[in-house]
Order: structure tokens, then C-alpha cells, then sequence
């Protein structure tokens, strides 16, 4: 008896696999063909990055017919938005951006390297001059690096590069649209008309219909728990509380005899500073 017990086990798991390998082949039938939709919202920072990137690699793996930006951003920090820009173009999918309201500084970059650009009535795009610490204008370095990066994407996308580099130079006049002393942000009328935008769109429906795929099932994307701890370490906002925090702690601690509780928050935030993009890579396990 014990015998043919031992034997229910074995059976049961067994035709448990045989069941989810003949239903795997449905279920991922169903993601190929859809529209993965990937929300680039809030502070442009280092956690949003692996977030895209990770989001156009489970697209393609699955099949997926096409990816769309969902962008609704302030902007952030550059050099996350360039390994986004990175992640779009190696992407082996088509990559559109849809500016949801507004794509400004970093987020300008971001929706102007996808494959095609719509924009939701009322929306706003450019205001991309690079700045440091309190809002001040960056170097004449970084200001031509980036104007070099909208050109690119001017040229790569079809419109008067002039135009892009208006929204990075307040020194850049474009005859009939934006004299010198004014950095260029667009409505979503002026986009339009001026070829930075493909066209206007007022919901989801129309815009998957607008890229070819009406009627296609539409996936959300959403950041995982590591992401989502980076995307909150490394928030302009917490980063240089938690930078002064650990040093303060530290000063502290060394001038007191015994180490405490100083000493220990110190080194806490001082971690979370400088080990927050680490923490991504530690999704997977």
C-alpha cells in the first residue's frame, strides 16, 4: 500500500508538467502580436533605465508586435535618459513614444529617439537645457553635448534640426518660430505642424490603431520591487538627504568614544547612496 502511495506523487507531478508545457505554448501565443505598453513617467532617474530596457527585452522575447512609450515626465538625469535612448534604438521592435501630457528636458530626448512620436491634445515638449545643482545653467560642455544629441535625433527623425536644438539653447533663434533668448517648448499643435510629432491622439484605441495594430491585445508593464527600491534611492530629492545624512552620521560618530547609532545610520544611508543601482541587478534572484 505504502508503495502505491508513494507512487501518486511522482504520477500527479508529472502529468502537472505535462499540462503546463502543453498550455505554455497558448499562453505565450497570446503575448506575441500585442502592444507592450511601458509607462516613463515621474523623475527620469537610474532606476527607470533597466526598467525600459528590461521591458523592450521581455517585448521581444515574447513576440510582441510594437512597443509604446507612455511619457509623462518633468525630465531628470542625463545620463539615465541616454541608456534609455540606447535601449530604443537596439530595440529589435518598432519603438513608438506617446507624450502624455508632458515631455520635458530628459523626457524630450527619450520620445524623440522612438520610431514615431504622438502626443495627447494639450501636451508640451522640449525645455531640455541641462542644468546642475539648484537649476543653474550647466556648462557650455554639457549644453553641446546635448545639442548635439537633439540634432542627431532631428536628423534621424526628419525635422529641421534647428528646431531641437532651440529646446536645448536658448541661444539658437529658428526664423518664425523661436527667437534668441527663448528656449523652445512645443504644444502639441506646433509639433505637429512642424514635423516633430507624427500626429494627435486622444486615447489608447486610436493610437494602437494609429501604428498599425487596431484590435491588438495591449500589455502593461509595470517596474519590479528592485526597480521600483532604485527608482526611490536614486530621486533627486532622496539621493543628497541621504549623502548628508551618512556623512553627518559618520562625523559623529568619530567624535564619540563608542560606536552607535550614528555611526550605524551613517554607513545605512551612505549604502543606499552609492549601492542603489546595484540593487537591480538583484531582481532576478
Amino acid at each position: 500500500m505504502n508503495s502505491h502511495r508513494g507512487l501518486r506523487v511522482p504520477i500527479r507531478l508529472a502529468a502537472l508538467a505535462a499540462m503546463l508545457a502543453a498550455i505554455a505554448p497558448i499562453l505565450r501565443g497570446q503575448e506575441r502580436g500585442a502592444v507592450y505598453r511601458v509607462p516613463v513617467t515621474g523623475t527620469v532617474e537610474m532606476g527607470l533605465a533597466p526598467f525600459v530596457s528590461r521591458s523592450l527585452d521581455e517585448a521581444a522575447a515574447a513576440g510582441a508586435a510594437a512597443v509604446i512609450l507612455d511619457i509623462d515626465t518633468p525630465g531628470g538625469r542625463i545620463d539615465a535618459a541616454w541608456e534609455i535612448i540606447d535601449a530604443v534604438r537596439d530595440a529589435s521592435l518598432p519603438v513608438h513614444a506617446y507624450v502624455n501630457r508632458r515631455a520635458l528636458s530628459a523626457g524630450a530626448m527619450i520620445a524623440l529617439s522612438a520610431d514615431r512620436l504622438y502626443m495627447r491634445p494639450g501636451s508640451t515638449i522640449g525645455a531640455a537645457t541641462p542644468v546642475v545643482g539648484e537649476g543653474q545653467r550647466a556648462s557650455e560642455k554639457m549644453v553641446s553635448a546635448m545639442r548635439s544629441e537633439f540634432r542627431a535625433l532631428a536628423e534621424e527623425r526628419g525635422f529641421d534640426p534647428a528646431i531641437a536644438e532651440a529646446m536645448v539653447d536658448e541661444n539658437v533663434a529658428v526664423e518664425g518660430i523661436s527667437e534668441a533668448g527663448r528656449l523652445l517648448t512645443l504644444t502639441t499643435s506646433e509639433a505637429v505642424d512642424l514635423g516633430v510629432a507624427t500626429g494627435v491622439m486622444d486615447d489608447w484605441p486610436a493610437l494602437v490603431a494609429a501604428v498599425g495594430l487596431g484590435g491588438a491585445p495591449v500589455r502593461e508593464m509595470s517596474p519590479n520591487w528592485a526597480e521600483r527600491i532604485v527608482r526611490l534611492l536614486t530621486n533627486p530629492l532622496l539621493a543628497p538627504l541621504l549623502l548628508s545624512l551618512g556623512f553627518m552620521g559618520l562625523v559623529i560618530e568619530i567624535r564619540t568614544p563608542t560606536f552607535g547609532l550614528a555611526g550605524a545610520v551613517g554607513l545605512l544611508c551612505l549604502t543606499a547612496f552609492f549601492g542603489a543601482r546595484f540593487v537591480v541587478h538583484l531582481a532576478g534572484m
